[in-house]
């Protein structure tokens, strides 16, 4: 069984941690109250953060020329520089993090589809807009994964969010007190899952590893970081983890039946019209590095890429 380090998540306070909304409610997410056995959280609410009370006035985001402000309406208050200056507070105040869960649609902490109101008027809002917290979150943090309670009830984007959180955990302990083996270690169990993001950064990532010796350890951990977050920075593509999934298939293809193989193929056809999880597919796999005892795939964490008790396909 794979030893799995608790990935630091920021999530906003009122997914399953506190009553802070501006009505004074909370919001249940599935996905968070059960990542709280798995993660270690720092919740924020950055509304109650800057000094709103709970309840308290809605505020909404609103165009001001190409600048969008963030504003109370009933009072015709302007919160954009305090929430600039509670969120570089906060950011500033955190350890190393590996992703974010944050609220959708929230004018402070959505992520995307976020209403932005014409300035001053009540007509019809545009859904592009990134919450005033958000903004702030991305600018600092844009390699790692920011997903919202929303999102995340989509399995194929919780699956990669997932993926990534635990990936990321694992090597930032790593930064903390491993050694060169301990780097190919986690090099070598990856490679799967470094080859769903991207093949190119992949073998860039080798060679690092392949110089390393004639470096000091501290530079080169921090250099194959540096590559880390760049290949995780974005989801692996469907075609990209179909690719490897055959590419495994490929250790046994001697060894399967034709009817075995048909099976297989037609599993990943329906991951590729999103009909079912990659988990499936990937269990498939397991069945047979379980049959066939093969060691080198057994360590790849593709195939394991977080705590079995995630694998839910649905959440509420």
């Amino acid at each position: 069984m794979r030893e799995f380090y608790r990935p630091r998540l920021v999530a906003s306070k009122c997914l399953e941690f506190d009553s802070c909304r501006y009505d004074g409610s909370m919001i249940k997410s599935s996905i968070v109250d059960k990542l709280k056995n798995y993660a270690e959280f720092y919740p924020v609410c950055p509304e109650v953060g800057m000094g709103m009370p709970i309840p308290r006035e809605p505020i909404r985001l609103v165009e001001n020329g190409k600048e969008i402000d963030l504003l109370q309406p009933s009072t015709g208050v302007l919160f954009t520089q305090q929430m600039i200056e509670f969120a570089d507070e906060f950011l500033d105040s955190l350890p190393m993090i590996d992703g974010f869960i944050l609220k959708n649609k929230s004018p402070s902490c959505g992520i995307k589809a976020v209403r932005v109101y014409p300035h001053g008027g009540n007509s019809r809002p545009r859904t592009d807009g990134v919450g005033a917290f958000s903004r702030e979150v991305y600018n600092r943090f844009y390699q790692l994964p920011v997903e919202d309670e929303g999102r995340l009830r989509n399995f194929h984007i919780r699956e990669s969010f997932l993926t990534r959180i635990f990936a990321l955990a694992e090597y930032r302990v790593l930064l903390e007190s491993g050694n060169f083996n301990d780097l190919i270690n986690f090099h070598t169990r990856n490679k799967l899952l470094l080859m769903a993001h991207n093949q190119g950064l992949l073998r860039d990532m080798g060679r690092i590893i392949a110089n390393g010796k004639q470096r000091p350890f501290f530079e080169l951990k921090m250099e194959y970081g540096q590559q880390l977050l760049k290949i995780l920075a974005e989801p692996a593509s469907v075609p990209a983890d179909i690719n490897v999934l055959q590419h495994a298939m490929g250790y046994f293809s001697k060894k399967l039946s034709h009817e075995e193989k048909i099976f297989f193929l037609d599993a990943l056809q329906k991951y590729r019209e999103g009909k079912i999880p990659l988990l499936l597919c990937q269990n498939l796999i397991k069945s047979w590095i379980i049959r066939f005892e093969d060691v080198y795939l057994n360590k790849q964490t593709f195939f394991d890429p977080y705590p079995p008790d995630l694998l839910e396909i649905t959440f509420i």
